[in-house]
């Protein structure tokens, strides 16, 4: 059995959650339940999971399970206490390149920004900025959904849906 994960950045700064950390583990378990009859008929396993990083956060993980996360990943160490792009985009790169999430959301905050770009960067796969709409959608040529992500394009005056085929994971920093 294999796992479709749907990850979320869990964005703390000194020990307070940005509110919009809650709203995405809302919008991975509806991802997520969009596809698990899916994945369940081919004998995956769907998981909604956070990734914290900090120091001395874990009831942080602790919320975020009453938010709807399946799991956290915890990373906690003295050097993660205040944000850094560095051991921050190299921590969650390393998680990321063990479990392979399927999915993973960030924040469009100030922080968030600043760190999509680098995971991505370093994780080599796209990353969907600023979006303002996520479905699990049908791609022809696809063997399972994939994430459609929506952004103002233009100057805002049209809407652009993007779709990452062929790379893991399929990032998306969310407004």
């Amino acid at each position: 059995m294999t796992a479709r994960r749907f990850w979320v950045f869990i964005e703390q700064e000194e020990g307070q959650v940005h509110p919009v950390s809650w709203e995405l583990l809302g919008v991975a378990g509806r991802l997520a339940a969009d596809v698990r009859e899916e994945a369940e008929a081919a004998g995956d396993e769907v998981l909604v999971e956070g990734v914290l990083l900090g120091h001395n956060v874990e009831p942080i993980a602790q919320e975020a399970i009453k938010y709807g996360a399946d799991r956290v990943y915890l990373l906690d160490d003295p050097v993660l206490e205040y944000y850094r792009n560095c051991p921050y985009y190299m921590s969650i790169a390393a998680v990321a390149t063990k479990y392979e999430p399927e999915v993973f959301l960030i924040g469009a905050t100030t922080l968030g920004r600043d760190l999509a770009g680098a995971v991505a960067t370093s994780l080599q796969t796209g990353l969907t900025a600023d979006c303002t709409k996520l479905e699990m959608g049908e791609v022809k040529g696809a063997k399972q959904k994939l994430l459609m992500a929506t952004r103002p394009a233009f100057g805002g005056n049209i809407m652009a849906t993007i779709v990452c085929r062929k790379h893991r994971p399929q990032m998306s920093s969310v407004r």
